[in-house]
């Protein structure tokens, strides 16, 4: 298949690009047609059959697995961010004085959790401060001592772009026996990823971004030595060994990462996802991530062209497809305008700062309509 008929054929998946031009998937996803399938799947065996469990969870962590390069044994399927990193901040044995990093640009899902130890836990919250939303792995270092943790950090940033060098802070990690907890969400599916190697301890991410998947389930992944650690915050009957034996009130918990679920799983949810990460995996995440990359270089080119501050790290290595500068005109006049013209781009900083995240289903005449609309707005 030539590089031009793997494009139109991921392209052919998203029928809503017929209606829009849309360069927000670092928002939420796009429905794509193997999701809506999915979903028409769900409904129709609900009527007439029941569900099979097993087969159904059991593909969609194997499709987890594979576009995270990790053990699928090592995954369970969360509701959101928030919730994973949850799950672990309720399972850890946290002592009083124990120490965390994280950077004041981080998301509130990665942000919220960790600041609510102060107060519970007693825990020591360092806070990294950035530098116009970005931070260095320096900035990391230098605020750990003999009492931290946990860093936590986003592998890619929602509002900068910047794309934290994790290989390298896993390694640190490891040598001072600090957990590496990584929010995810904006750059599974954008970006390829193996988290062995990168050594991260757990891995939090929503599916309904990058990954093209609906809000409300997520994956968690995590590392042997995080999930000797975490304990579940209390044990429910998905998270046993045999779920479906309903008479047996002493199980013990699931012997994998099946441990840290509690009731009826999001079936609907998984099953969409599942599609989802089919569909990308079969496209390659190696293919998707040089289409996204050549994107916003694409995009970056433009703002500077046209003299606007970006954010966004020029060198590849160091983004991936979120895109964030400041034009010369009203931000908020050219959302609106562009929203006018059905071109779904963010609004991010505070009101200051325009956000494009072209995916690669997307087209540098998409990212040129949206700076012709803001031409013209400002």
């Amino acid at each position: 298949m030539s590089t031009r008929q793997w494009y139109e054929s991921f392209r052919a998946m998203f029928t809503g690009l017929n209606r829009c031009v849309f360069l927000n998937s670092a928002g939420v996803a796009m429905v794509s047609e193997p999701v809506r399938q999915a979903v028409n799947q769900w409904a129709d065996e609900g009527q007439c059959v029941d569900y099979d469990y097993n087969s159904i969870i059991g593909q969609a962590k194997a499709n987890a697995a594979a576009i995270i390069s990790g053990k699928s044994e090592r995954i369970f399927f969360s509701r959101n961010t928030t919730h994973g990193i949850q799950t672990f901040i309720l399972g850890y044995p946290w002592q009083k004085g124990d120490g965390v990093v994280i950077a004041d640009s981080e998301f509130p899902a990665n942000r919220l959790p960790w600041l609510s130890l102060r107060a519970k836990k007693g825990v020591d919250i360092k806070i990294v401060k950035s530098d116009k939303y970005k931070v260095t792995l320096d900035d990391y270092y230098h605020n750990c001592d003999k009492n931290t943790k946990v860093i936590a950090i986003s592998w890619v940033s929602y509002l900068s772009g910047q794309k934290a060098a994790i290989a390298e802070l896993g390694r640190f990690c490891r040598e001072k026996n600090i957990l590496l907890v990584v929010d995810g969400i904006q750059g599974i599916g954008a970006a390829a990823m193996d988290v062995e190697q990168m050594g991260i301890d757990w891995l939090s991410a929503d599916g309904h971004k990058w990954m093209c998947a609906p809000e409300g389930v997520g994956l968690v992944w995590m590392s042997e030595r995080a999930f000797n650690v975490i304990e579940p915050a209390c044990k429910g009957w998905f998270g046993v060994v045999k779920p479906f034996d309903f008479e047996d009130f002493e199980q013990d918990y699931a012997p994998n990462a099946d441990r840290y679920l509690d009731g009826s799983p999001m079936l609907l949810g998984i099953m969409a996802f599942n599609a989802a990460l089919k569909m990308l995996n079969g496209f390659g995440i190696d293919k998707i991530e040089a289409r996204v990359l050549e994107l916003s270089s694409y995009t970056i080119n433009e703002a500077n062209r046209r003299g606007w501050q970006c954010l966004t790290p020029a060198n590849p290595k160091d983004r991936a497809g979120i895109v964030t500068f400041k034009p010369t005109g009203s931000p908020a006049n050219m959302i609106k305008t562009l929203c006018d013209n059905k071109i779904i781009c963010s609004l991010r900083g505070g009101g200051q700062y325009i956000r494009i995240s072209a995916h690669a289903f997307n087209n540098q005449e998409d990212i040129d309509r949206a700076f012709y609309v803001m031409d013209r707005s400002s």
